[in-house]
């Protein structure tokens, strides 16, 4: 490790190999020579920013005194409670970020004082997460960078260094499961599996450095943010203003906050279904619940009956384009009829299931007219090779008499 930071150091300008903060910490041992080479790929480096630009001092020096004099503004490592304060020197100061990247917000410092986390922090506990929590000191990189410890696909997985740790949640009386959750929920499983990088992580839903749960007049809003229409449809049904009332977190009291998994019919209806916990089986809410739940199933059976037809068409060499068409219209249908659950409206969940159910019907004919036009084929071809092989072998017997009567 040694070897490489000075191989790092005699890489860098001239004016950097001077820095005595660089040249003393990698020759003392192999975790100050470690801090160096990473410190050569951090992006304040990168920015042209020196170990003197955070903790103060003259890197001039080859005196550790002078060096490290408190009268040059030496600060040496932060406190926790000090952390915020000490990167805001730069980040909270528009003038100065300017310099270096003029699109970065310089609110995060303001924003962290908000959050669960600063709040805390205020409040005396320093096992709480600071900027260096989050952003590793000495090997920052870009949100961009795939290698960032704040990269979309990664910030599970760093929130999870203390929000998976049993004990360090235990003594905050929080659940240490919600990453776990949330990795095996479907937006865990697009980001991570799939790595569909527009799916949540952990911050799009309870943010950056202004960190906090959404709460309960909240949470709507948060889940709203992608799920746009299911938001609409639920603030106007006839169901938002009793749950607000009861106190219910919206979304999450059928979904959960972490563990969402993907939806089908069968919350609906049945003893088993979410609206069982709180309806009984004869009141007309389960009614209307059972009522969303056929329009659904209805709607998918005709979608998989026209799948089906189409791909045994499609088996026959029959072109299907037209009917893949109006098959593609009806599973756009059938998902907006699964936003419309929102609504609790048969009605309104009906006219668009309805809409995707003419469309798998015109899939459906087309796939078996175009099946009854390939066994029309057969049956052509049948006919024409029997009426050309009959010819054929009469005209052979008529050539043969013909040559027989010579």
């Amino acid at each position: 490790m040694k070897l490489l930071a000075a191989l790092l150091l005699a890489a860098a300008p001239a004016a950097r190999a001077a820095d005595s903060c660089v040249s003393c910490h990698a020759a003392l041992d192999e975790r100050n020579a470690a801090v160096i080479g990473s410190f050569a790929r951090d992006i304040h480096r990168e920015k042209g920013l020196s170990c003197a630009a955070c903790h103060g001092g003259d890197p001039t020096k080859e005196d550790m005194a002078e060096a490290m004099d408190p009268a040059k503004g030496f600060a040496g490592k932060p406190e926790p409670a000090q952390m915020s304060q000490f990167c805001g020197k730069c980040h909270s100061d528009p003038k100065y970020m300017r310099r270096y990247n003029p699109s970065l917000p310089t609110d995060q410092a303001a924003k962290y004082a908000t959050s669960n986390h600063g709040l805390r922090l205020k409040a005396g506990d320093t096992d709480v997460a600071t900027c260096a929590s989050c952003h590793p000191a000495h090997s920052i990189r870009p949100p961009k960078d795939p290698t960032s410890s704040v990269y979309v696909k990664n910030v599970p997985d760093t929130c999870a260094r203390c929000h998976a740790d049993s004990k360090k949640m235990a003594a905050h009386k929080l659940p240490a499961t919600v990453v776990a959750e949330y990795k095996d929920s479907v937006h865990g499983k697009a980001l991570l599996g799939r790595g569909d990088t527009a799916a949540p992580a952990c911050n799009t839903c309870h943010g950056n450095h202004g960190a906090a749960p959404p709460g309960v007049a909240g949470i709507g809003q948060v889940c709203g943010m992608c799920h746009v229409n299911n938001m609409e449809f639920f603030k106007n049904s006839p169901m938002s203003k009793p749950w607000a009332k009861a106190g219910f977190h919206a979304c999450a009291t059928c979904h959960t906050a972490h563990a969402v998994q993907k939806p089908t019919s069968a919350l609906l209806a049945g003893d088993a279904a979410l609206c069982a916990r709180c309806h009984a089986s004869s009141s007309k809410p389960r009614a209307v619940a059972a009522a969303l739940k056929a329009e659904l199933d209805t709607g998918e059976s005709s979608y998989r009956a026209a799948e089906a037809a189409i791909a045994q068409a499609e088996e026959k060499g029959m072109d299907m384009a037209d009917a893949r068409d109006a098959l593609d219209g009806a599973r756009t249908s059938m998902y907006q009829a699964r936003t419309a659950v929102h609504t609790f409206s048969p009605e309104a969940v009906a006219k668009v299931a309805g809409e995707g159910k003419a469309a798998s019907g015109k899939a459906l004919q087309a796939a078996q007219d175009a099946v009854k036009d390939f066994r029309d084929r057969r049956v052509g071809l049948g006919l024409s090779t029997f009426v050309i092989a009959f010819l054929a072998g009469a005209l052979y017997l008529k050539v043969r008499d013909l040559e027989s009567g010579e």
